[in-house]
Order: C-alpha cells, then sequence, then structure tokens
C-alpha cells in the first residue's frame, strides 16, 4: 500500500496559524504535486547536511536530536522544547493543544515566514522529536523495531489503514522519509556519545 498511488496519505484542511496550518503546509501530509514541490523543499534542507558532519555534532554535543539537527540547520537548540510539544499533536488523528498552536507560532517568528520552507523545517525537527528518538533508544537497547511503528493511508473507499512498518522502517514509495541517511548517523552520534570513553 505504501507504493499504490490509490493509498493516500491524510491532508488535513488549510487554517492559518498554528499546528492546523501546519500539518496542511507539510510535505508528510500532502499528495501529488503539493507533494513533490514541498518535499523538495525537505531535501533541499537535508542536502545541506552532511551525514557525517552530522554524525560528529552529535557525538560531540551528546544531547538530544532535536538540538543536534537544530544547530545542523542553523536554528538555536532551544527549539527543542517547542518542537517537543508540536509533536504530540503533529498526527491528524491527535487533539491539538493550544500550547502546540503557541509552540508553532512562537518558531514561526524565530525561523522567519509562514510559508512552506519555514513548515517544512519545523516537519524535519517534529520528525528528529520521536522518531529518531525511538531509533536511538532502539539501538542502544539492541533491538531493531521501526522508529515509526505504523503509518496511516487513505483507501480508495475513503476509509482510513493502518500500515505495519516492521519491514519498512523508513517507509517506501513516494513518502518514504528523505532522511534516512542523516536520521541513522544522527543516531549513531549519539549512542557512539552515550557509551563510556576510554580514560586518555
Amino acid at each position: 500500500m505504501l507504493t499504490d498511488p490509490n493509498y493516500l496519505v491524510p491532508s488535513p484542511p488549510y487554517s492559518p496559524g498554528g499546528v492546523a496550518w501546519l500539518r496542511a503546509s507539510v510535505a508528510r501530509f500532502s499528495n501529488g504535486a503539493t507533494h513533490e514541490r514541498r518535499r523538495a523543499l525537505a531535501e533541499a534542507e537535508l542536502a545541506a547536511i552532511d551525514p557525517e558532519t552530522l554524525r560528529a555534532l552529535a557525538l560531540r554535543r551528546g544531547t538530544g536530536p532535536v538540538e543536534v539537527l537544530a544547530e545542523a540547520l542553523g536554528l538555536p537548540a532551544t527549539v527543542a522544547d517547542d518542537i517537543a510539544v508540536i509533536a504530540k499533536s503533529y498526527q491528524p488523528h491527535t487533539t491539538i493543544t493550544p500550547a502546540a498552536d503557541h509552540a508553532v507560532d512562537r518558531l514561526v517568528q524565530i525561523i522567519g515566514t509562514a510559508d512552506e520552507r519555514t513548515a517544512n523545517r519545523i516537519a524535519l525537527l517534529v520528525q528528529a522529536c520521536d522518531a529518531t528518538t525511538a531509533l536511538v533508544t532502539n539501538i542502544v537497547a539492541g533491538r531493531t523495531d521501526p522508529p515509526v511503528p505504523k503509518t496511516r493511508r487513505i483507501a480508495p473507499d475513503g476509509t482510513t489503514v493502518e500500515i505495519d512498518l516492521a519491514d519498512s522502517p523508513f517507509g517506501a514509495g513516494p513518502h518514504a522519509c528523505p532522511g534516512r541517511l542523516h536520521a541513522l548517523a544522527l543516531a549513531d552520534g549519539l549512542v557512539q556519545a552515550k557509551r563510556p570513553r576510554p580514560p586518555r
């Protein structure tokens, strides 16, 4: 179903400001030409970050994945607090809280403009918040569980279908994760940072 063009990602309706605006402006929740345009914005951001540089930064900082990725994107590490709040309301099936709306609006102010580029920069950080954190946790624990266990698609008859990602931990098809190499590098650096270092 991940590669079947008849199964679409949920596309939340547009609303100005807050999480509703974010959901309606990112590649993750769009289809067709709109998705391609927005995905290209996310890919351009990632193309400017060398995965090995990200790995080294993660090892040196040893903080959370959002703080590290934010620094690589030229943003203050302090955005991590707002990203954590947004992540809880990001998915279309979750409830939007006033705190999450305020967090989105603050990040737009920090990044600059309420446009698709800003939305997709925020989306990259949201992905790092839960998915990359889960990836780090699984690696440390020696588990091979996918960092995102399930995703959703809308079937041709309008029903919502849950898809198990056990065999495709980074997705597949048009909506496959564009930051797979970056996520693995970031996770590896953070895992290495957690391990005891030999005395000098």
